[in-house]
């Protein structure tokens, strides 16, 4: 962020490193070249280099607490190649694979650029375009934190001030420097799927900054907070209940259509805009899958788990239906706990055994009580419908009443 004191790269026998536990800035001259991605993962670097010869550097987790360099390069059409980035402790100088050496990282890149000289024999890939940064990743410099909203399961979550040509205040989502290296992955993984959903009701990604410690996802700031404190704290109208009911809906259907398994669909989970507006958020477990399995279930609160989560450990499109379910439950609950007076293992119980449902709370208009209990709740997974069918019949339902 800003007004980070930027602290030279010390250089070790061998690769360029730097320990993850402390600050892990380049050397100046690196950190602002075009090519520089920071810490992208080696599976969004190989989607950035298109052609043969396309190139970037950046840094990755060689061993558990020593994070290096490395030079991306696409070889060809289905092959990219990765370069430690070493120094001889000789000669102070940068080299790959024990070839030509310079003074200086950037001199490194243009010799070979200029040379047309292969970075190793062996591989006989030559490096011929530098790929720029992507407008998504943000320089630190630009985003100035201004308040703790709270904790994620990576770090803090600040409301912020980025500035890129234009001031605008944004959620920030941090990742702790000491971090592990799965968790690290996870939290870009988060950012690389938030990047493809553009829907008026899902949150928006602004951009990632991972050039240095913190890592950061930068989002759209919804100033009204979640969903589950508002419907607490607030004396919430039908009409709102309702549109809550039917954006939730939109959002998720859009999802679906993405093939997104979100799997923690929750009021804690759906945001607020200035305009009141509710937004799909956290994606830290979501997925491009048909089906996931998780052997653990130990993110998810077992109250929102569909029965098929709890006998089979399975997550699928259908599951986010149920568990859209029990969101509606929450919107017309006025965000109460769902199955109240039930422990965990109790509800676990009465829905695997006994096939248990929870009534609709009073005031919930039929067709909602329907879908969620005739739909939603359906035991077969198959017998659910689909978010979009969902969304279609309460859009209609809620344009008819205004």
């Amino acid at each position: 962020m800003a007004n980070r004191k930027n602290k030279k790269e010390s250089s070790q026998m061998g690769t360029v490193e730097k320990s993850s536990n402390n600050d892990a800035s380049v050397t100046d001259d690196i950190r602002g070249a075009e090519y520089y991605h920071g810490m992208v993962p080696r599976q969004d670097a190989e989607g950035f280099l298109k052609r043969e010869g396309d190139f970037l550097v950046r840094k990755t987790e060689q061993t558990p607490g020593k994070v290096v360099l490395a030079l991306s390069v696409r070889v060809t059409d289905e092959l990219c190649r990765h370069f430690m980035l070493n120094m001889d402790p000789a000669t102070n100088k940068f080299y790959f694979e024990f070839t030509h050496q310079e003074s200086t990282i950037p001199d490194l890149i243009n010799w070979h650029m200029s040379s047309k000289t292969p970075i190793s024999a062996a591989s006989g890939a030559k490096i011929r375009r530098p790929m720029e940064r992507s407008p998504w990743l943000i320089n630190h410099d630009s985003i100035v934190a201004n308040k703790k909203l709270g904790e994620g399961a990576f770090g803090d979550v600040f409301i912020a001030e980025l500035d890129q040509g234009g001031k605008q205040e944004v959620a920030v989502k941090t990742m702790r420097a000491e971090a592990t290296r799965e968790a690290r992955l996870r939290f870009m993984k988060e950012a690389r799927l938030m990047r493809k959903y553009q829907h008026k009701h899902v949150v928006k990604l602004i951009g990632v900054a991972i050039h240095e410690h913190p890592l950061m996802i930068v989002m759209e700031y919804c100033p009204n907070g979640s969903l589950l404190s508002h419907l607490k704290k607030n004396k919430v109208s039908a009409a709102d209940k309702l549109r809550f009911t039917t954006e939730a809906a939109d959002g998720i259907a859009y999802l679906e259509r993405s093939k997104c398994i979100h799997r923690d669909i929750a009021a804690r989970n759906c945001l607020l805009s200035q305009k009141n507006e509710l937004k799909i958020s956290d994606f830290g477990m979501s997925d491009n899958k048909d089906e996931i399995k998780d052997e653990a279930l130990e993110k998810v609160p077992v109250k929102w788990l569909a029965p098929e989560t709890l006998q089979e450990k399975v997550f699928t499109h259908k599951t986010d239906i149920w568990t859209y379910g029990v969101l509606v439950w929450e919107i017309y609950a006025d965000g109460a706990e769902p199955y109240p007076g039930l422990t965990k293992i109790q509800t676990r119980a009465k829905l695997v055994v006994s096939d248990y449902r929870m009534k609709m709370p009073e005031g919930t208009p039929p067709l909602v009580s329907e879908i969620v209990t005739g739909t939603c709740w359906q035991k077969n997974p198959e017998k659910r419908s689909t978010m979009d069918a969902i969304h279609k019949k309460l859009r209609d339902f809620f344009e008819a009443k205004k």
